[in-house]
């Protein structure tokens, strides 16, 4: 079932707090419940960029990589909510809002890494970025014209004795590199090739049986889970039935095309660099 709101959920916007300069230009807001980062309809990417981050970050969850706690908030006519850069204000209508945590983006090296709590989820975060083609944290790095690493797309939180947990956030680029609603149709992306997510950085700290516990869990994914994911989108962000019909196709058929190539694939990488 879809998590969103379910351990944080705010219902009243509060008042502006900053806008940020990103592709989304998302803005801090003080809620009922604390602060939060919101994205809203309106931002430079389009609507479907929220419904991209909202469908991702449910199955960066589902597959057991930890997600900022996330909700639907709506704004409303009175919330005045200027965008970075004089773009404009969000506008009235359902936003997604992220919890702000303290933690602090990957530096490069193995400062975190090497003390993860959880150290299974560096392979499985590279399953999980290239099953959704996310090329805003680490495109694959040996294709034309590879944009660098975003490092600043993935965080690490101090859960006490010197451990940190790994936080993955931002998948507004997810499935797709240009319009999301129209290319969706197009086949050819199931099958799409290229290793994602995976920074130089993570070569050391990639292990067989993580790899192969990833993909044994991508395995289970049924297409009722995928339906239930994409249904939640709404409707206000642009999402149609055929939309979420093809989005659900693309969604369950890559999963499976993932778990049978990139097993292989990743492991050998993994062996030409160590």
């Amino acid at each position: 079932m879809p998590i969103c709101g379910s351990t944080w959920q705010p219902n009243i916007i509060e008042r502006y707090i900053q806008s940020f300069d990103t592709s989304t230009k998302v803005v801090e807001v003080m809620t009922d419940t604390g602060l939060g980062f919101l994205k809203g309809i309106g931002n430079p990417q389009g609507e479907q960029s929220l419904a991209s981050e909202l469908v991702g970050t449910e199955l960066a969850a589902w597959l057991g990589l930890q997600t900022l706690e996330f909700a639907i908030v709506r704004v409303g006519p009175e919330n005045e909510l200027p965008m970075y850069g004089g773009t404009g204000n969000v506008q009235p209508g359902p936003a997604l809002i992220s919890k702000r945590v303290q933690a602090v983006p990957l530096d490069g090296g193995d400062l975190f890494l090497s003390k993860l709590i959880r150290p299974s989820d560096v392979a499985k975060l590279v399953v999980f970025d290239t099953w959704v083609m996310n090329s805003d944290r680490c495109a694959p790095q040996d294709a034309p014209a590879a944009p660098p690493p975003s490092r600043d797309n993935l965080m690490f939180s101090p859960c006490g004795r010197g451990r940190y947990a790994m936080i993955v956030f931002d998948h507004t680029h997810c499935f797709a590199e240009g319009d999301l609603w129209e290319d969706l149709p197009n086949p050819g992306l199931i099958e799409k090739r290229g290793l994602y997510g995976l920074f130089p950085e993570f070569q050391p700290y990639i292990k067989r049986e993580h790899v192969l516990e990833a993909v044994r869990r991508l395995k289970d994914l049924d297409r009722e889970t995928v339906e239930q994911i994409v249904q939640a989108v709404p409707h206000a962000w642009g999402l149609t039935t055929r939309v979420a019909d093809a989005w659900a196709d693309l969604i369950y058929r890559r999963a499976r095309f993932v778990a049978d190539a990139v097993p292989n694939l990743l492991l050998e990488q993994r062996e030409l660099k160590v």
